[in-house]
């Protein structure tokens, strides 16, 4: 090429006609028919030939040249048909020049009507493909599948459009017609809102944001709030953590079933009429699924004190949905503002519950303790039992001075306590935090568990699950076990710690564990330890009834110890499940409690140091939180400072603070 030639090139996506005016080195000075002046490597033209234009022709003369010839050239191409072309070439499969295709199709290779079917050729999508200077016929199943893909492709720019559209209405509060394929993309938002970027289709969905200018990180949880799909609190660890939600169909069904026609006891032989005792349950206002019961008994030498649990293995047969079911779910999870039973409604807070004034079936331990406590004896037995008061713990607060039943059970349960703590055991007396929604506003509450009436209660469980594994132990049964080992560093063993010491013990317990092998648990201060005594809320305490229902009728265990192994693996994730999402929706509801007092100032722990920042909590709330090291101040480990909150995300799990 030289001065004078008539290049074809793109230029921002348009193809345009130029006149080589210059030469710069291997770079071509081209004069374009939009007037600009440019500079062309000769790899971007497509085209060139000498132009049929006077060397004297003028600027205006060159232009309307260009155009002119460009005109020309989309004229002889709208008269080109390359599926005539593609129907002669096809059958051959042989590639031919771009002039050999204008002397097929024209008759002639003049230079305009061989720009304009290289015009026609670059355009198509389906028909030829360019290789090796030569334009080959795609085969008839290739040019099938790009034009379905171009389909796809033209149905996909087409839904972008639709969809971003929409979705900007939506975020402005504005009426829109919703698109054909709304529920896929409100699935495509809320597994954005669930997984971030590491949703599967996040490239995706990350387009329709920014094509409806919505780029925020929370722009598609914000999205399906507006929607209703999602409420303004909507918890997205129940979506990240697979926690089941609803229950089947099938398993509802069951439910139902077995709730109007209770099947008949298996262990009818073995079950002890204990009506006449004078059972009580004991449990907090909120409770709607009572799973245990307990009486107490003066007998010769002492006290028998009962421990009455509900019966659930007679009714939840292994196997079933409704038994894997409960199996996959592991426990029951109680969060501030909802509950995720293991076991329906329909029974575990009906048929199986242990109601006031109605007869129950349930396993029983009976426990002959003399006046100081000390156990004498004790039976575990199937049982046919009759609540008659429906206590709360706060009832039994006000009672326990005057109630002399209530009175030796608490009394026993000290003893009790004493004797284990003897042994070697640890309690780590932090409070509790409870959430509260009130007409008032969200509320929170600090209270100690150490109230006679919560003391009351959990000696008595903590007397049955020993008495179970060691009853499995004895036998030699196979059975889950619950085990915590020393702590890893020692803990000294003394009243009136200051928080900063409960934390630091807290830090130093290790962790309790589920083993087939019977371990002592240190902090009970027991030889062996397991859990029995919520049947209706966790699956180990159904399997550990099941093994015992076995061995008192003088049968094969119902499970072997692989077996066994195959429910920890199922059980012990979604124990830890239940626990993390109860540990972070607290937390979330703690953040947004704190976010209405942006401004104040509050004091401060100083838990520990770490590289350029401080592990803070707030003693109010018990909650704890990174604080950046601050430049003008050295903080130490235990003293407590004030400080000011500055800003709070529940969403994004984020607590600023600054020196107050």
């Amino acid at each position: 090429m030289k001065p004078g030639y008539l290049v074809e090139f793109y230029d921002e996506k348009r193809l345009l006609c130029g006149l080589v005016a210059d030469l710069k080195g291997e770079r071509l000075q081209v004069v374009a028919q939009t007037g600009r002046e440019l500079t062309l490597a000769p790899k971007r033209v497509l085209h060139a030939c000498p132009a049929t234009l006077p060397g004297s022709a003028s600027r205006q003369q060159i232009l309307t040249y260009l155009e002119e010839t460009n005109r020309q050239r989309e004229a002889l191409k709208a008269a080109v048909n390359l599926e005539e072309l593609w129907e002669l070439l096809v059958t051959e499969n042989q590639g031919l020049t771009g002039e050999e295709m204008a002397d097929l199709w024209f008759g002639r290779t003049e230079p305009d009507k061989v720009a304009a079917l290289g015009r026609a050729l670059r355009e198509d999508r389906f028909l030829f493909k360019y290789k090796d200077h030569l334009w080959l016929p795609h085969p008839p199943e290739v040019v099938a599948d790009l034009k379905e893909q171009y389909q796809r492709e033209l149905k996909s720019r087409q839904e972008l459009e639709e969809g971003a559209a929409w979705l900007q209405a939506v975020f402005s509060g504005e009426a829109a017609p919703a698109p054909a394929f709304r529920d896929r993309l409100v699935e495509l938002l809320k597994a954005m809102a669930v997984l971030g970027a590491d949703a599967p289709d996040y490239e995706q969905g990350k387009a329709f944001l920014e094509k409806a200018r919505l780029p925020a990180p929370d722009a598609a949880f914000r999205l399906l709030v507006r929607l209703g799909v999602f409420e303004e609190d909507e918890d997205l660890d129940l979506y990240r953590l697979e926690v089941p939600r609803e229950f089947s169909a099938e398993t509802l069904g069951l439910s139902r079933a077995l709730r109007d026609s209770p099947p008949p006891d298996p262990y009818a032989a073995q079950r002890l009429d204990l009506t006449g005792l004078e059972c009580i349950t004991i449990d907090g206002e909120q409770t709607r699924d009572f799973d245990d019961a307990l009486s107490l008994e003066e007998v010769p030498g002492g006290w028998r004190l009962g421990v009455h649990i509900a019966e659930v293995s007679a009714m939840v047969a292994p196997g079933t949905p409704l038994d894997l079911e409960a199996r996959e779910r592991g426990t029951s999870i109680y969060l501030p503002e909802r509950r995720l039973p293991m076991l329906p409604e329909e029974i575990s807070e009906d048929s199986l519950s242990l109601l006031a004034r109605e007869e129950r079936r349930a396993l029983s331990f009976l426990v002959k303790l003399d006046e100081q406590g000390e156990l004498q004896d004790w039976l575990i037995t199937p049982s046919l039992i009759r609540v008659d008061r429906r206590l709360t713990y706060s009832q039994v607060e006000g009672l326990l001075s005057h109630d002399p039943q209530l009175a030796q059970m608490s009394k026993l349960s000290r003893a009790l306590k004493q004797r284990r703590l003897a042994q070697g055991g640890y309690e780590l007396h932090l409070p509790e935090v409870w959430v509260m929604f009130t007409p008032q506003g969200l509320q929170i509450k600090v209270e100690s568990q150490e109230t006679p009436s919560r003391q009351l209660v959990a000696e008595a469980m903590v007397l049955a699950n020993w008495l179970a594994a060691v009853f499995l132990m004895e036998r030699s049964l196979p059975a889950i076990y619950r085990s915590q080992p020393e702590p890893r560093e020692a803990i000294k063993r003394q009243e009136g710690k200051s928080l900063f010491e409960l934390w630091q013990d807290r830090r130093n317990l290790s962790r309790v564990v589920m083993d087939l092998t019977p371990q002592p648990h240190w902090g009970l201060g027991l030889n062996c330890y397991t859990l029995a005594t919520s049947p209706i809320r966790r699956y180990l305490d159904l399997v550990i009834h099941r093994q015992f229902h076995a061995a008192l009728a003088e049968e094969p265990p119902r499970y072997r110890r692989q077996e066994l192994e195959g429910i920890i693996a199922v059980i012990d994730p979604a124990m830890r499940r239940a626990g993390m999402l109860k540990t972070r929706r607290l937390r979330y509801w703690l953040l947004k409690y704190l976010a209405g007092k942006i401004g104040q100032k509050m004091p401060a722990l100083v838990l520990e140091a770490l590289p350029n920042r401080y592990r803070l909590m707030l003693p109010d709330l018990l909650l704890e939180f990174l604080f950046p090291s601050p430049a003008t101040a050295k903080l130490t480990p235990g003293e407590t400072i004030q400080v000011r909150l500055d800003r709070v995300s529940p969403r994004e799990d984020q607590i600023k603070v600054s020196l107050a």
